[in-house]
């Protein structure tokens, strides 16, 4: 290891020697030795020691608290006083020069040796923590977010970003004329001050928060905070980190309405080519809006997500689509339809995916579509599905289709009546359709009194 090099200052000339020896024999190695305080200057400026042992009486007209003064100021250099003068005004001056160890004459080799150890070790700590204060000031000072630390007081440090941010400089935010408040927006203020109030009570109060602020120059900006208290003897001390997310909720501000737009022309569409539809078969006219209400309050009733209800109602709505392409007389026909145009029939659920699928639903719609006359055990169509296959939305549906198609009346036979239809249903509960499914539909209308003609209104 490098031995430490020390600087003696020392004017009289015995006890300097007798220093050397003993620094010597400590195993430092002393770099030179002078008896003024200007001297000090010029040698700790030429040799940069790792320490220097100062004197406090010395020739010339600089003592060693001057010396030391000027030294610490230029150089950084730690100092460790060795001197017989221990009178309180002297102590008080050399205070002042922020000395790290004080020796008095006569000493041990002992008292030396631990004196300048604790000194280096002080010297080398103080600088670790000045290289780390200076790091985290550089990466707060270049931070693109506002930070700032506060106490009851006011604004102890605030960043350049703080200050883009309100408008106001630091010299300005800094005082005790500055009242935070004042920036706060008027909706906010409330919110705030409840988390003040718990601060203060010593509460655990959530690190997020989001308030809007008004600028310097009168705009008003929203911000996302994040704040963490710290405890010390001194009271609470507030570190907080500030986002300006203003575009950001624009942004998020225009995707909603851009978003329900969208919705907007899904549901025109989605009306217009139900009205297509109904014209060509007057007969079902309202059955796909009662199968989507039917199918939404099923799905209401087995705990769906808005998000799954929502793409539901639009498959719902659609789901008879593919019959657009079979000729009218057959959808009207009220007596029995031959082979031929039962497979006309049974086609429409494809037909209807090849119509939807090149649409960007947000939703599975032309899957649900494609899959509506699905049946659990497979005996469904078109594709011949088995439960596992089948899409939850699709086996709501079918319910649903099934039910509406069951109680009311056709050119073909009259209505079954919804007793009678929920009787079918029940009887293939775990055989055609999905159990859970039919026993919510079942609840839905033996105990919450649902109906075709209320949900009509909905």
């Amino acid at each position: 290891m490098k031995k430490k090099r020390i600087l003696i200052v020392e004017d009289e000339r015995i006890v300097s020697d007798d220093v050397k020896m003993s620094l010597e024999k400590l195993g430092y190695e002393v770099c030179g030795t002078v008896s003024s305080g200007e001297s000090a200057i010029k040698n700790a400026e030429k040799m940069q020691p790792d320490l220097i042992l100062m004197d406090i009486v010395l020739e010339g007209e600089m003592d060693g608290i001057d010396a030391s003064a000027t030294i610490h100021s230029l150089f950084k250099i730690p100092v460790v006083y060795l001197t017989a003068y221990t009178d309180k005004k002297t102590l008080e001056r050399a205070k002042v020069t922020e000395p790290f160890g004080y020796i008095i004459k006569p000493f041990q080799d002992r008292d030396l040796h631990t004196t300048i150890e604790i000194a280096l070790y002080k010297y080398e700590m103080e600088n670790k923590l000045k290289e780390s204060e200076e790091k985290y000031r550089s990466l707060a000072e270049n931070a693109h977010d506002a930070i700032y630390i506060s106490t009851s007081r006011g604004f102890q440090y605030v960043n350049p970003a703080f200050e883009r941010l309100t408008g106001w400089k630091q010299q300005e935010l800094c005082t005790k004329d500055f009242n935070f408040w004042d920036i706060v927006h008027p909706d906010d203020t409330s919110l705030l001050m409840e988390r003040e109030k718990a601060k203060q009570k010593g509460k655990e109060i959530p690190h997020f928060a989001e308030f809007k602020i008004i600028s310097k120059d009168k705009g008003i900006k929203i911000i996302e905070a994040n704040t963490v208290i710290i405890k010390n003897k001194e009271g609470l001390k507030e570190i907080g980190i500030l986002r300006d997310i203003t575009g950001r909720r624009k942004a998020e501000e225009e995707l909603k309405k851009s978003i329900e737009k969208l919705q907007k022309t899904f549901e025109e569409t989605i009306n217009a080519l139900v009205s297509a539809l109904e014209i060509r078969d007057p007969f079902t006219v309202g059955h796909q809006r009662r199968v989507a209400n039917l199918a939404c309050a099923i799905a209401k009733e087995l705990g769906c997500s808005k998000e799954n209800i929502t793409g539901l109602r639009l498959a719902s709505l659609v789901h008879d689509v593919g019959k657009i392409q079979i000729p009218s007389e057959i959808l009207v026909k009220p007596t029995n339809l031959s082979e031929t145009e039962i497979n006309m029939i049974e086609m429409h659920p494809e037909v209807g995916h090849n119509i939807l699928k090149s649409i960007e639903f947000p939703y599975p719609v032309a899957e649900i579509v494609y899959q509506h006359h699905e049946r659990i055990n497979g005996s469904g169509y078109p594709q011949g599905l088995p439960g596992e296959k089948i899409l939850p939305e699709a086996k709501i549906l079918a319910i649903a289709d099934v039910v509406e198609a069951m109680s009311s009346h056709r050119p073909y036979r009259p209505a079954l009546g919804i007793v009678s239809t929920l009787k079918e249903i029940n009887k293939n509960k775990n055989i055609l359709y999905d159990p859970d499914v039919v026993t919510a539909c079942t609840r839905l209308f033996q105990t919450k009194r649902f109906s075709f003609e209320k949900s009509q209104d909905r």
